[in-house]
């Protein structure tokens, strides 16, 4: 509030000129910033205090818990016999903050962050998938079947992407909403990823993150 606040009496107290006839600082701007800030203080150059948090973090933290959790679940085929791998998978969605504009425009390589926690965790980096990384079809594919084989164990991309068309939900035990989105379609097809016939689990969990007092939980 003390950043955001008067920023935003200055953004409502303004009046267009004809040396500046548009708003320099938009109430939009301020509300993405806002949004950033409730993810990650990394965002805006802070850093995290001995013994603080944030959604970045307590996000990892559970997608490690859940990994070591589930990690001898077993599926089966479609012969109906166990398989080989063990293992549930885990899916994180986001809309703000992994892209490769944001990375470039904050300043903040929250993906490396991201990755670091998750393997800092006992998660072995070959099996964390970054959607973005899958450029063509083939790659796509490849990933979506290594997430029902078990080889990968957690996928992570934008709802913009991954909302539709992903077919991964067979082991898929827990996901994971970073931030929230503008329109109320962009979490159903989202969910409609591990809420979803041929997933092994009966029972699933789907995690929403938020930072109290922020615009982020307002959105939610």
């Amino acid at each position: 509030n003390g950043v955001l606040g008067p920023r935003i009496e200055a953004s409502k107290a303004w009046k267009p000129s004809k040396d500046e006839p548009n708003n320099p600082d938009p109430i939009v701007a301020i509300i993405t910033d806002g949004r950033f800030a409730a993810i990650d203080p990394r965002f805006f150059g802070g850093a995290i205090d001995e013994g603080g948090t944030s959604i970045l973090h307590n996000m990892a933290d559970k997608v490690v818990a859940n990994y070591h959790a589930t990690k001898d679940n077993v599926y089966l085929d479609k012969e109906g016999k166990p398989e080989s791998i063990k293992g549930s998978t885990q899916i994180v969605f986001y809309n703000l903050g992994f892209g490769e504009q944001s990375q470039k425009s904050r300043g903040f390589n929250s993906r490396a962050a991201f990755t670091k926690r998750l393997t800092d965790g006992g998660i072995p980096r070959a099996e964390i998938a970054w959607f973005d990384d899958a450029n063509t079809d083939a790659k796509k594919e490849a990933i979506f079947k290594a997430m029902r084989s078990g080889q990968m164990k957690v996928l992570i991309g934008s709802a913009k992407k991954m909302g539709t068309g992903v077919n991964v939900q067979k082991r898929l035990a827990v996901l994971h909403y970073q931030d929230p989105p503008w329109f109320p379609a962009d979490v159903e097809q989202p969910h409609g990823r591990i809420i979803r016939q041929g997933n092994q689990n009966s029972e699933v969990a789907i995690e929403w993150y938020t930072t109290k007092g922020t615009y982020q939980s307002t959105m939610w």
